[in-house]
């Protein structure tokens, strides 16, 4: 057995990545402790970078809709996007650095959006409401998410 051989960031960006695609991840890192014990086999404390990262996913997720989330489409070259019923929406964009990106969010419903830094933990809203086809600024980083919600 391997222990400690994926950094916190990989395992922040694998859990997103499998989220994002209406999947659920569980966290397996696992370091080297003094007395040799393993949390995924005996519980206790998480140690490292990425236990308080996936909190904040966590409460993302609970903010999303209730009855869960499966993938979704707002333009092809968003591939790691899950969302509900043309209501909600969750796109990331992993290691990728983008300055912009184009959606195709539905016509005749009105969209706020938020721009989620998954390393540094930030939420930043877009200003105004979207529909339809339109352009968003990112910040050109790696581990950026978008959070797309129909006004209501």
């Amino acid at each position: 057995m391997d222990a400690a051989n994926i950094t916190a960031i990989e395992m922040v960006y694998r859990i997103w990545e499998g989220f994002a695609r209406g999947g659920y991840v569980g966290h397996g890192e696992t370091y080297v402790h003094p007395q040799d014990i393993l949390w995924w086999s005996k519980g206790g404390k998480l140690y490292g970078q990425s236990p308080e990262r996936i909190a904040f996913l966590r409460k993302i997720m609970e903010e999303g809709p209730q009855d869960g989330i499966d993938t979704a489409f707002i333009g092809c070259d968003t591939r790691a996007v899950a969302g509900r019923n043309d209501e909600y929406f969750l796109a990331y964009y992993g290691f990728t650095q983008p300055v912009y990106k184009y959606l195709s969010l539905p016509k005749g419903k009105k969209y706020k959006i938020e721009i989620i830094d998954t390393w540094d933990m930030t939420i930043t809203p877009v200003e105004g409401t979207f529909e339809g086809d339109v352009r968003i600024n990112l910040p050109g980083k790696p581990y950026i998410a978008l959070r797309i919600r129909e006004v209501r």
